[in-house]
């Protein structure tokens, strides 16, 4: 052990002796020394302008205590100064910041450089932050003669010069502020101008900071004027001879001097008002005329106040022409046989009822055709019909329902007399247009023989017997005087007329019985749409042909005043709305998604396909060109979204329009918030099924989609008189349309009607109404894909515009052509023979053309006029002409 210890010793000794040697180098040289290196105190400093601060160099290894040199850098003519310029380590300089605040942050390099070695310096970074002015409160509603105080904050002000206060606004006297200055955080008083104003006065509170005038904030106030409001809100419906109670309210009327009444209508006979003044919150009485009108006639009751003449409200009253239906439409009868029927017209307040007549080939006939009892009726009430005893020649009887109060207004039920033993009615069921999801229709067949009828078969045949299923309660056999019912569901397969019947095979003599099915397919993307989206990676919006650059914008709207009527939790509606609009020249181009990805994933997801990466032509959220631009509103298709129409959205912006497109939450096919909320459609997606796409649905999403619309224009006017807004200033309120595809074109045209903000109406391949509640002198161009002839519901409409109006039929296109399918699907969308491209240049000038006539006031052009050599299959109908004589 001890040995051991001893030799481990040795070891080591020697071990330290070699490295002695090996340290001291070779012929005894001596040790470099360590390299010199600088350190700065802070890496990051803010220093306001005018002030100062002290920064210390630290130099490692400088044997010689050199010490450093210091300089200051910048983009900026000033950065400021150093003193002193040379310090020795440890000892701190004096940065001083350039007396007057920049106009925006400027950024300051203060470098140390080491005296001993130049290569080796250390640098701080210095913010010398520009002078920030704010106003609380940002906006404020305020009477005649009152006052409310305004603090303004400014900050990085080292002079602590306060704020210089001002008042504008676009008509005096706009009120007055005291005291005129004031320091950072201290109040100052405004006054609101002691008159009523005629109309509501915008006024402009502005504090600027006096060490930088360039350096404001502002805050708005509003002094509102005499408002009249009438109730009820909508059009009111008041039959011929019956009265309605109507309400005028007028607020900020100091002098409540109340409002007088006058009607006004494009016929004779207005009807009348009682009494024809009254104080704010008193009830009046409208008396429609005593005869009712020949078809729906409109009026308008308008309130103006005393006080101020220009401030009114106005109500629209229809006055319904009578309406007459009838139950059950249509009968198979087998002779001696009897069934009832009945009419009901509505809007006749004096109940006269019906007339009954029996018609064959539109001419009375004996009773060889049956016989009717009795042969006037009150609404409501049945007659009863028989059929002969022998059969007649023409099998086909007519049953008419006249209306005593209006001869012209008649309905008609269609009766097949047979010489079997079975009676069907209804004869006909007619699930009506754009039914997407399945809804079931009775028909009740009964045995009228003396003997048990023996049911061999019932099936689906015709046409499209695809699209139909039935089910029956008839079994094998229906006793003598029993019945059962017959359901037929309707499932489409297609969009367009689809018809079928259901054969009844049976022991009767007139076997087999015929039940008529009849229903329209909504729209719904086929199988070579689908690989003609799925076999490309990429695509683009088609170009835009007007001289300006496109920028593009989304902002999200919260109507505080109104509750989502699609949930049931309270929660305050909630809209998504994307701009486009011109973009100013000298802005840099940030290249914007053609919609959300989350919103493009959900598409494929629904398709089954892999969706192309889209690239548009538009400037993500660019700066908006100087000048007030007109405006077009548009509302989507059916579960469409916001932006299925870019390629005519780019070009009317490339041409100096601002387009607002609605994304209508809970109905559009899926949103995407700001905040990462994709909220998808209750009624399924036009991309797939619907879940629901029936009349009431439809209904309740116009509704929905027209207090959407109104809430828009109002958000419009708000960002326009904003200072701080995206479209301050840019927009101009007075030149507005509204514009929609599909069940979008039919927002359209009740929009313009209810809505007098918009000044012009564009229809997409519309879902016309049923009425309109008045003839509209607002103009309005529809735009048809494909009709080999205007219908019936297109003429209905073409008469009830008054105004200027244009049709415009893209022959051989089809209901998806105005969307961006036709670009995205190309040569899978019907175009005609034009095709693609020259349909989208059509679609685009003829919208562009329409919209600068009507909202721009320029003259109007050879493409508005008559047919045009650049688009010969698109046929258009000016005002003079009728489209129903027109295909």
């Amino acid at each position: 052990m001890r040995r051991t210890r001893k030799i481990a010793w040795i070891a080591l000794m020697a071990m330290g002796y070699l490295t002695a040697t090996i340290l001291s180098g070779c012929g005894g040289s001596s040790i470099p020394p360590p390299p010199i290196s600088v350190s700065v105190s802070a890496a990051t400093a803010t220093v306001l302008a005018g002030a100062t601060a002290q920064f210390t160099s630290t130099v490692a290894n400088d044997s010689a205590n050199k010490g450093v040199t210091w300089s200051v850098s910048c983009s900026a003519a000033q950065c400021g100064t150093v003193s002193p310029t040379t310090t020795p380590s440890g000892t701190p300089t004096t940065y001083t910041a350039p007396p007057t605040p920049p106009a925006s942050d400027l950024t300051v390099t203060l470098t140390a450089t080491s005296a001993a070695d130049a290569t080796q310096k250390s640098s701080t970074t210095i913010t010398v932050p520009m002078v920030t002015v704010s106003v609380l409160p940002d906006n404020a509603t305020m009477q005649p003669g009152s006052t409310a105080q305004f603090t303004a904050t400014v900050t990085n002000d080292s002079a602590a010069k306060g704020v210089a206060w001002s008042v504008s606004c676009p008509t005096a006297p706009c009120g007055t502020i005291s005291p005129t200055t004031t320091a950072s955080g201290d109040a100052t008083t405004y006054t609101a101008p002691s008159t009523q104003p005629l109309g509501d006065l915008v006024v402009t509170v502005s504090a600027t900071s006096a060490s930088k005038a360039a350096a404001s904030a502002s805050a708005t106030v509003t002094v509102p004027g005499i408002h009249v409001s009438v109730v009820p809100v909508g059009t009111a419906i008041v039959p011929a001879g019956t009265t309605a109670q109507f309400t005028a309210t007028v607020t900020n009327d100091s002098a409540n001097k109340g409002v007088t009444w006058a009607l006004s209508c494009s016929g004779a006979l207005c009807g009348t008002v009682s009494p024809t003044t009254s104080p704010s919150g008193a009830a009046v009485t409208y008396t429609a005329p005593a005869t009712p009108p020949t078809g729906d006639f409109i009026l308008t009751m308008t309130a103006t106040s005393v006080s101020n003449p220009s401030a009114s409200g106005a109500q629209s009253i229809r006055v319904p022409a009578l309406k007459t239906s009838v139950t059950p439409v249509s009968a198979l009868l087998p002779l001696n046989i009897s069934q009832e029927f009945t009419a009901t017209v509505g809007n006749d307040a004096a109940n006269k009822g019906v007339a009954w007549t029996l018609l064959q080939n539109e001419t009375p006939c004996s009773t060889s055709c049956g016989d009717v009892s009795p042969s006037t009726t009150a609404s409501g009430s049945p007659t009863t019909y028989t059929a002969p005893a022998s059969l007649p020649a023409n099998s086909t009887v007519t049953l008419t329902a006249t209306s005593v109060a209006d001869t012209s207004k008649s309905v008609i039920a269609t009766i097949t007399i047979t010489a079997g033993s079975v009676k069907l009615v209804p004869a006909n069921l007619n699930f009506g247009k754009g039914s997407g999801s399945s809804h079931p229709l009775e028909a009740t067949l009964t045995d009228t023989g003396n003997f048990t009828l023996t049911i061999n078969s019932i099936t689906v045949a015709g046409t499209n017997p695809g699209d139909y299923s039935q089910t029956n309660t008839c079994g094998n056999s229906v006793s003598a005087g029993n019945s059962c019912t017959i359901t037929a569901i309707f499932t489409p397969k297609a969009s367009g007329s689809r018809t079928a019947v259901i054969s009844i095979s049976d022991t009767s003599s007139d076997s087999p019985q015929h039940l008529n099915l009849s229903g329209t397919g909504p729209v719904k993307l086929n199988s070579a749409m689908l690989s003609a989206l799925g076999e490309q990676s990429t695509a683009a919006v088609p170009r835009p042909t007007g001289g300006s650059q496109v920028g593009t914008h989304v902002m999200r709207f919260v109507d505080s005043t109104r509750e989502d009527p699609y949930l049931s939790n309270g929660t305050k509606r909630e809209l998504l709305v994307r701009f486009w609009y011109p973009a100013s020249s000298e802005t840099t181009c940030n290249a914007a998604d053609y919609t959300s990805p989350e919103v493009w994933s959900h598409f494929s997801q629904l398709l089954g396909v892999p969706l192309p990466q889209v690239s548009t032509n538009s400037c993500l959220d660019a700066r908006v060109s100087d000048g007030a631009h007109p405006i077009v509103v548009f509302s989507h298709g059916f579960t469409g979204t916001f932006t299925d129409y870019t390629f005519l959205f780019e070009d009317l912006a490339s041409r100096g329009y601002v387009v607002a497109s609605v994304d209508h939450t809970y109905e559009a096919t899926a949103v995407e918030f700001p905040d990462g909320r994709l909220e998808k459609s209750v009624f399924g997606s036009y991309l797939t099924n619907y879940a629901r796409s029936d009349a009431e649905a439809l209904a309740f999403a116009v509704s929905v989609r027209l207090d959407d619309l109104k809430f828009v224009l109002n958000e419009l006017e708000r960002l326009n008189a904003k200072p701080d807004s995206h479209f301050a200033a840019k927009l101009d309120l007075s030149r507005i349309a509204l514009a929609g595809h599909s069940l979008g074109g039919l927002t359209a045209i009740l929009g313009v009607e209810n809505e007098p903000r918009f000044k012009a109406g564009i229809v997409l391949d519309g879902v016309l109404p049923d009425h309109l509640a008045s003839p509209t002198k607002t103009p309005i161009l529809t735009v048809a894909a494909g009709r080999e002839r205007w219908n019936e519901d297109d003429c209905r409409l073409w008469g009830a515009l008054r105004g200027p109006r244009m049709a415009v039929n893209l022959k051989g296109a089809d209901h998806l052509t105005p969307s961006d399918a036709l670009w995205l699907a190309k040569g899978v969308v019907k175009s005609g023979e034009m095709g693609p491209d020259k349909t989208i240049a059509a679609i685009r000038d003829y919208v562009a053309a329409f919209l600068d006539v009507n909202l721009r006031g320029k003259p109007m052009g050879p493409l508005l006029t008559g047919p045009s050599s650049d688009f010969p299959d698109a046929g258009v109908t000016t005002r003079e002409q009728s489209v129903c004589r027109q295909p």
